[in-house]
């Protein structure tokens, strides 16, 4: 039976605790139970620690469990935009690209227009999840960075469409005198 080496007391689902130097890999798989604290900024030196410490192993400052669990949801709610920024941004150059391809292959041009109706509802979805959060976290401002230019970009694609078809018509108009 294969083995695994483990570094920290495992607790398996039949109570019992396991903090030898091989468990069988069989048990740890099924059974085991992992706690992953959540982590957020100390408020008086901006370090990363998480919500279970009692004070801040940096600069010793006691933390307040009940503001230690806010602070920690907020940080999830950052980190949570950051990703959700992220693949709205890649969802609009994806209308772009499609957009584009549209032009070779006619029927893949529906498609930057379904993904143009759906990233309209991640926008919407995005500033009322995210919007008005409350946090100074550096990733957080670069997702509503990233949110105002997805909106930029998403506002652009009419215009980009009709200038697009304008240049096209006058490009034949020339091409069959």
């Amino acid at each position: 039976m294969d083995m695994i080496h483990l570094e920290n007391p495992v607790i398996l689902s039949n109570k019992s605790l396991y903090n030898g130097r091989h468990v069988p890999v069989s048990q740890t798989q099924e059974k085991m139970v992992i706690a992953n604290p959540r982590t957020f900024r100390c408020p008086n030196c901006n370090e990363m620690i998480n919500e279970s410490m009692t004070q801040c192993r940096y600069c010793n400052v006691p933390v307040d469990p009940a503001v230690a669990q806010l602070i920690a949801e907020r940080q999830d709610k950052a980190n949570q935009s950051y990703s959700d920024a992220s693949f709205l941004r890649t969802s609009v150059v994806a209308i772009y690209v499609l957009m584009a391809l549209g032009y070779v292959l006619p029927f893949v041009g529906w498609g930057s227009w379904i993904i143009f109706f759906v990233v309209l509802g991640l926008l919407v979805r995005w500033q009322v999840m995210f919007g008005r959060l409350v946090t100074n976290d550096a990733d957080y401002l670069k997702a509503r960075r990233s949110w105002r230019l997805s909106l930029v970009l998403w506002l652009l694609v009419i215009p980009t469409v009709i200038v697009i078809q304008v240049i096209i018509y006058f490009l034949f108009a020339v091409a069959t005198r």
